[in-house]
């Protein structure tokens, strides 16, 4: 366990880096560009992201996660300061394609590092205890937001969120410095989409996966533009707001991955996951501009998406080991392609429907991941 503490103090400063500017994004490039091109601009950075997974091994094979890692890290602070610094739409929209394209490989080189030092038997408590420290950082990110927000100036949160990955690029540093004389590398598989699509169980969570994320990708664009453009809410208010809306991702992920390791198994606690998002998503469009209402109504299917998000990672990570890259990748490819499929959502969304029927289209595909949850074989 002791080995692991780099990989957890690198997550809480990247989480606390993402949680500043997870919910400004779409807002800030929404100040240069109509909401139908910042949903193109999310799908462009997506799709950039995904190509970097589907090379992912091979660049782990060539060039090792520590140095890789480092790289990643500078590659997403540059693109912090760009947004920082970005004064016209070109600017920011490649600012932002930069950031967003490269901080979830970061992600993607520390599960390799986490998964290397997890034996199977204590899976679910590594990883309840990783996305522990992982989700209090991205909680905390609003909080900062809410401290520093001064109306729609959000050049003080980019700052910030620059400075906040200075300790895990040293941490890279120090790690790549330390490991490589000599570096012992394993060799990581290719991709294998036959080999992926044959493994029924790990087909099913990673469609189960995918909702999740497309729910994220959906709610990071969109939740913030209906709120702050269309009801009227203030960063100060938001920023309180999601905040306690992602407790229970700090709260409950732990106790989770416990109780999959040695009680219930993930099946069950995924399924009740997604029942509580679906039916939080169906009530969301009747709801009016009501602080203590959205934050309740907010804070209740995230504490579904909890569930089901320390049950699916718990669950595939027990199915492959460290060698598994290809296998891994696939899975994280899932992110970038839950913005997507978010992304694509809003602009047929917002074409044919008002912004707030989004929620009606979101609440389907959650259903979805509720259906592919029912068939796993559960490992309790």
């Amino acid at each position: 366990m002791l080995r692991l503490i780099p990989a957890f103090i690198i997550s809480i400063f990247l989480s606390l880096n993402f949680g500043v500017l997870i919910y400004v994004n779409s807002t800030f490039l929404g100040g240069f560009f109509p909401q139908n091109i910042v949903s193109i601009i999310f799908l462009l950075a997506s799709a950039i992201n995904i190509l970097l997974f589907l090379f992912a091994p091979k660049l782990f094979n060539k060039f090792g996660k520590e140095r890789l890692m480092f790289l990643y890290l500078f590659a997403t602070t540059l693109g912090a300061l760009g947004l920082a610094s970005a004064g016209s739409g070109l600017s920011a929209a490649i600012a932002f394609i930069i950031y967003e394209s490269f901080i979830f490989m970061i992600y993607y080189s520390l599960d390799i590092f986490v998964e290397e030092e997890s034996p199977d038997k204590h899976t679910g408590e590594i990883r309840g205890i990783y996305y522990t420290l992982i989700n209090g950082g991205i909680a905390g990110g609003p909080l900062l937001l809410a401290l520093i927000s001064a109306n729609d100036n959000l050049k003080p949160a980019y700052l910030l969120a620059a400075a906040l990955l200075v300790v895990p690029i040293i941490l890279s540093l120090m790690i790549f410095f330390r490991r490589s004389a000599p570096i012992v590398r394993r060799e990581h598989s290719g991709l294998s989409w036959r080999i992926w699509w044959k493994k029924r169980n790990i087909r099913a969570v990673s469609l189960a996966k995918l909702a999740l994320e497309t729910f994220y990708g959906v709610m990071v664009i969109y939740a913030p533009l209906y709120l702050h453009g269309e009801l009227g809410f203030e960063w100060s208010e938001l920023g309180i707001i999601f905040a306690i809306m992602l407790l229970p991702f700090v709260i409950l992920e732990w106790p989770a991955g416990e109780l999959a390791d040695r009680f219930w198994g993930e099946k069950e606690m995924m399924s009740v996951g997604f029942f509580l998002m679906g039916v939080m998503l169906l009530v969301m469009p009747f709801l009016s501009k009501a602080f203590f209402t959205w934050m309740i109504i907010l804070l209740v299917s995230r504490v579904g998406a909890a569930l089901v998000e320390i049950t699916t990672e718990s669950y595939f990570f027990k199915k492959i080991d460290a060698s598994d890259t290809g296998i891994l990748a696939i899975f994280r490819i899932l992110r970038p392609a839950g913005i997507m499929f978010g992304a694509a959502i809003g602009v047929l969304s917002i074409n044919f429907f008002s912004i707030e029927k989004i929620f009606f289209v979101l609440a389907l595909i959650v259903f979805f991941g509720m259906r592919e949850a029912l068939y796993l074989r559960d490992t309790l």
